[in-house]
């Protein structure tokens, strides 16, 4: 029975994770490690009213990928929990 929330509950986690992956949790992974960490010091430009623009948009690509991965990967992980407490309970 445990088994079966924590595989629905990392489901679910993953899923939003994915989904907002965009909106929320990338925005506070830039907040945490900075945005010079993600696309590099260098393509990264200030404006005057505080606010930058980033010039490498591959680089910022690439860490929107790898947040919704390991989103999927959360997801996976709950689903093959499931499978396992379906066949354990099947014994």
């Amino acid at each position: 029975m445990k088994a079966k929330f924590i595989g629905w509950l990392l489901i679910v986690f993953g899923i939003l994770i994915v989904v907002f992956s965009n909106k929320i949790v990338f925005p506070g992974l830039e907040r945490i490690v900075g945005i010079e960490t993600i696309v590099g010091k260098e393509n990264v430009v200030y404006q005057s009213d505080g606010s930058y623009l980033f010039t490498n948009p591959g680089a910022m690509a690439k860490w929107i990928f790898s947040v919704a991965a390991i989103g999927i990967a959360v997801s996976l992980i709950g689903i093959l929990i499931l499978l396992w407490s379906k066949k354990r309970n099947q014994r």
